[in-house]
């Protein structure tokens, strides 16, 4: 077994995988990502693609929220910590049936767009679309490629477990395939260690995109 895959193997663990998350500002990025950019409202339907352990409710307000994930051992967890404030549905991006479509506020995904190809990525935005309420939005953090970008974070996003790092334009595009409306923000301060972060936005309206997938 080769060091990429041992290292995804052990990051399987929830609690590894939290603890990790916790050294590198993890922790405190996923905080920084719902209060600045998420914003959510006490009471809101919420919905988290590729929800993990749980973990991001440590930062939520109290919701009507669901998650789902492709990880048994995550949801599993999230169910033995957060089952009291949330539904879990284990399920991949292609099995998952959105709980009654046009009724959540928001969606987030947080990590998940770069571990995706791009079909995957615009089945994700499909559901995101398919989710929210008229004036519903998808939120989304991941990491990103930037012209000119610091060596060291140019590394650890080669060595992140995410194979699919996109550029800023290459993420919007996507996202445009279901979104007519799209913004995004970069920032390098969110972790304790050299990263690149894009935040993204993307607003329902009542012409959202329909490219195929």
């Amino acid at each position: 077994m080769g060091k990429s895959s041992l290292s995804q193997l052990i990051l399987k663990n929830p609690l590894i995988y939290w603890s990790y998350q916790k050294l590198v500002g993890g922790a405190t990025a996923r905080r920084f990502f719902i209060e600045n950019h998420v914003k959510p409202i006490e009471e809101e339907k919420i919905l988290d693609i590729g929800c993990g352990p749980g973990n991001i409710l440590d930062f939520l307000p109290n919701m009507d929220y669901y998650g789902f994930d492709i990880d048994k051992n995550y949801i599993d967890s999230a169910k033995r910590n957060y089952g009291e404030r949330g539904t879990f549905i284990c399920a991949n991006m292609h099995e998952f049936v959105v709980p009654d479509p046009e009724t959540f506020d928001i969606v987030i995904a947080t990590g998940v767009v770069h571990h995706l190809p791009n079909e995957d990525a615009k089945k994700l935005l499909q559901i995101a679309s398919q989710a929210l309420k008229p004036s519903g939005r998808l939120v989304t953090f991941d990491g990103c490629y930037i012209d000119k970008q610091n060596v060291l974070s140019y590394l650890m996003l080669k060595m992140d477990r995410g194979k699919y790092v996109r550029t800023q334009p290459e993420y919007e595009d996507l996202a445009l395939h279901y979104f007519k409306n799209v913004n995004s923000v970069i920032d390098e301060t969110y972790f304790h260690i050299p990263y690149t972060s894009l935040i993204m936005e993307c607003h329902k309206t009542k012409e959202n995109g329909t490219k195929p997938l």
